[in-house]
């Protein structure tokens, strides 16, 4: 089967490599690279992420019936193959894809934009799915925040700490969290930006601790890319857009897994609050 590649995200090699499938889902798969790299192969309708191969594989296409877990692949002349030869990926028309993240200048001190932010708050309080992580990660999601408006980075990597791999399931809830805390910090004006440089530098080497999946998110953010879903509610809070196009973007990001989405959501705007306080 030859299917081909719509975007790939940063992350991505441009050049030849070579890895293995270490996961296979229905409609994800997650790439080892010998260099360490972790690399996702998804279908079209999780939108654009960073360090992701996006397959333009029909709706009905399972990749549980098309992949093996431990199989090896590599990619030649931006092309991807998988051991056996029977799967192939052409990389060739891919278009390159950049969050844009660290252009944003959201500023929640104009009313337009607060508008939009306390829309999207709305959008996570009717979900309500955020509370799991308020009940059993109270003490340092607040302590990251108020080391975030002192800008007090060791602090702020001490709160990190207490986060990573807090919850359960592929993409603990806590390490889900820091990914919104930080894009918020990518994303706003000021001094915020200087501050997610420095915290990312800890965040990478806390990454490691948690599952692989996690890894590559936080790694990603820490390199100022996100998904295309946390990026576009991010956008319009910056832009100030209209209820509608904030609450289409915010469900979009609430719907990713069972309180991955809230997670996120509670993180970015609780980022965006605290940046705005920011010594």
């Amino acid at each position: 089967m030859r299917l081909g590649a719509l975007t790939t995200g940063s992350g991505v090699p441009a050049q030849d490599f070579a890895g293995r499938i270490e996961e296979v889902h229905t409609r994800a798969g997650l790439l080892a690279l010998d260099d360490g790299r972790l690399v996702t192969l998804i279908t079209p309708e999780f939108g654009c992420e960073p360090r992701a191969i996006t397959v333009d594989a029909a709706a009905g296409i399972s990749f549980r019936t098309i992949f093996v877990a431990g199989a090896d692949v590599a990619a030649r002349g931006s092309v991807l193959r998988v051991a056996g030869g029977a799967i192939v990926i052409d990389l060739r028309r891919a278009k390159p894809w950049r969050s844009g993240l660290g252009l944003l200048q959201l500023d929640l001190r104009r009313t337009p934009v607060a508008r939009a932010y306390g829309r999207a708050w709305s959008a996570l309080e009717a979900d309500g799915r955020d509370g799991g992580l308020r009940d059993i990660a109270g003490a340092p999601l607040d302590l990251l925040a108020k080391a975030t408006r002192q800008y007090d980075v060791t602090a702020a990597g001490r709160a990190a700490a207490r986060l990573i791999g807090a919850g359960e399931g592929r993409t603990p809830a806590g390490d889900d969290y820091l990914v919104g805390f930080l894009a918020a910090l990518w994303a706003s004006v000021g001094t915020s930006k200087s501050f997610a440089a420095s915290l990312s530098t800890q965040l990478v080497v806390l990454a490691k601790r948690t599952e692989r999946l996690s890894r590559l998110y936080l790694e990603a953010v820490a390199e100022c890319e996100v998904s295309e879903r946390i990026v576009a509610v991010a956008a319009g809070i910056a832009a100030g857009r209209d209820d509608i196009c904030i609450g289409f973007a915010a469900d979009a990001v609430l719907a990713r897994g069972h309180s991955s989405g809230a997670a996120t959501l509670l993180g970015l705007l609780q980022g965006i609050a605290s940046c705005a306080k920011m010594a």
